[in-house]
């Protein structure tokens, strides 16, 4: 489906884009702030692969996977910050069943609609208290 994208997309002028928003938040984490962050890792590694070839390989099979530890912790760590904009119990519900069924589901997809399905929930259940719509959609407190 990316890969896809990916393809048709070069002829039109489009960034290449992966399935994970690890190595996003990794960059962030690290100091990149602009779209140039991802377009200088990719042309580094794409001269990287042009000048070493398959020499290459044997430099990044020698990688300490520790280092690579650290770095997905690090990475891990910024993705959990999303937690500091949780305002409530029923945000923080509606995250903690995304998670938990993106992984036992192995389908972050499956955890995105039932994460949808639980919240239009949450919000039909505070209508029935007689709050108004667009006091519950815009988290005001009457």
């Amino acid at each position: 489906t990316v890969g896809l994208m990916n393809l048709v997309g070069c002829w039109f002028g489009a960034m290449p884009c992966c399935h994970g928003a690890g190595g996003l938040a990794g960059q962030y984490k690290f100091g990149g702030r602009s779209g140039g962050c991802v377009a200088l890792l990719g042309a580094a590694k794409l001269v990287l692969g042009l000048v070493l070839g398959s020499s290459l390989v044997k430099v990044l099979s020698q990688f300490p996977v520790g280092v690579l530890g650290v770095l997905l912790l690090f990475a891990g760590i910024e993705l959990a910050m999303c937690c500091r904009d949780m305002n409530s119990k029923d945000e923080s519900f509606v995250m903690l069943l995304c998670t938990a069924v993106s992984l036992v589901g192995s389908s972050a997809a499956l955890g995105f609609v039932c994460g949808m399905v639980a919240h239009l929930l949450l919000i039909l259940r505070k209508l029935d208290k007689g709050k108004s719509f667009s006091t519950v959609w815009m988290h005001r407190n009457p």
